[in-house]
């Protein structure tokens, strides 16, 4: 009698079913759970962009100034407001006697 099983490839995928019963028992019963998590790799997408893109960055403070727009666009996208009209509309408004609580007001 064999202690260990098969090697052959539809035996390795039965085993790796039968290792994830439980889990798959838990997704057809609660239709809370998801088979994937496509949504969340999806929504992380523009983060993960982001910090590739810190890589061309020529200094520490260019990198400050691309997270903070990527931060400011990703609140627009989150509160649902257009980012580029938000942008146009902020950059036509700042002066330099603009205040800090003027600039807060702004914020998406």
């Amino acid at each position: 009698m064999r202690n260990e099983p098969p090697s052959d490839p539809v035996s390795k995928a039965l085993d790796y079913a039968y290792k994830l019963w439980p889990r798959l028992r838990r997704y057809a019963l609660d239709s809370r759970y998801h088979i994937d998590n496509n949504s969340v790799e999806r929504n992380q997408r523009p983060s993960v962009m982001g910090c590739k893109n810190y890589l061309l960055s020529k200094s520490d403070s260019g990198t400050v100034d691309n997270a903070i727009i990527y931060s400011l666009i990703e609140s627009c996208e989150i509160v649902g407001v257009n980012s580029l009209q938000w942008l146009t509309h902020v950059l036509q408004s700042l002066h330099d006697d603009t205040t800090a609580e003027q600039i807060t007001q702004m914020l998406p």
